[in-house]
């Protein structure tokens, strides 16, 4: 295309000359080829453009294919990624549904076996309850029958102290016969008087009404003097079985012989106010001084078993805070 050129400008340079010698005929003709001759060159020069132009496109093509094909090894490598992070995590899943199926299967084993253990020691807790419960039955029943022998040793040793104390009558000699008078009138006057006086200290018992004996024996409890009290309410009680104050004076009985350390015996009396007057205030009073009773004897378990019975029976009874304190105390 260069060579084209340069004829061309050299024809040009020339075509003056050419034109003196050529006829016009020729010059005619040659001006035709030039024109021909610019024509094709600017045809060849746009086909030039054009195939640069195209030739810039298909580089940017090939460029944005390029980044195409990166872009595309760059997905498929994070796919890939993905996909062995999945088959890993599935891989994990697996392992650990499978160990916590053996886990599962080892604490359903261990619970198996626990329940079967536990079942042999509720089996064996109540068997030994049931043991238990006898041998309180028994120490207390071994209570209440010493009890019962140390309160018939103490009501005959009082029956014999109550024979003693009064002792055998004396009987005065008859006196010799004396003249009459003054001595022998003043004699007639005592041996008139005496009966009288016997009757009078007779009858003074009789003056003593029920309230009185019950006060008496009160008011001795309360200066401490225990034995004059206990003989005063058992002299009440076998006047008054049946009063209303015959409750309280068996409950004083066992109240006297508690604060003598007779514990055993006191837990007699406790027990006929127990069984003889449920359903006085004194009922559960008395169960509560049994219960310490026993506790003095260092027959706690039996105290437990009184406590519990009092909890038991007389649910809103004054002495429950007490008793769920002792409770405590002896555990």
């Amino acid at each position: 295309m260069k060579r084209s050129v340069t004829n061309l400008a050299l024809a040009l340079c020339l075509s003056p000359l050419l034109m003196q010698c050529a006829a016009e005929k020729d010059v005619r003709g040659l001006d035709m080829r030039v024109r021909t001759a610019d024509t094709k060159i600017a045809e060849m020069e746009n086909v030039v453009t054009a195939m640069k132009n195209q030739r810039g496109s298909q580089a940017e093509l090939a460029n944005q294919l390029d980044q195409l094909k990166s872009r595309l090894l760059q997905l498929e490598a994070r796919v890939e990624e993905k996909n062995i992070q999945a088959r890993k995590l599935q891989e994990e899943q697996a392992a650990l549904k499978q160990t916590t199926n053996s886990q599962l299967e080892q604490l359903r084993s261990q619970v198996a076996e626990l329940t079967g253990k536990i079942t042999g020691v509720n089996a064996q807790v109540a068997s030994v309850s049931d043991d238990f419960s006898r041998i309180q039955e028994t120490r207390a029943k071994e209570a209440a029958d010493r009890a019962t022998s140390a309160a018939k040793a103490a009501e005959e040793a009082r029956k014999k102290a109550d024979s003693a104390s009064s002792g055998p009558r004396t009987i005065e000699p008859e006196q010799t016969k004396k003249k009459p008078g003054k001595n022998e009138e003043a004699s007639k006057h005592e041996e008139t008087a005496k009966p009288a006086a016997e009757k009078t200290e007779s009858q003074a018992p009789e003056t003593n009404t029920s309230d009185t004996l019950y006060n008496k024996g009160l008011a001795a409890y309360k200066a401490n003097k225990y034995k004059d009290a206990y003989n005063a309410f058992s002299n009440y009680l076998e006047k008054n079985r049946t009063a209303p104050l015959a409750p309280n004076a068996r409950f004083w009985l066992g109240e006297c012989l508690f604060q003598q350390k007779e514990f055993e015996l006191a837990i007699l009396e406790y027990q006929k106010v127990i069984a003889d007057y449920p359903k006085s205030n004194k009922a559960p009073a008395a169960l509560y001084k049994q219960g310490q009773a026993f506790e003095k004897l260092s027959e706690k378990e039996t105290a437990k078993i009184v406590y519990n019975k009092l909890l038991a029976d007389y649910p809103k009874s004054e002495q429950v805070e007490m008793t769920q304190k002792r409770l405590k105390a002896l555990k």
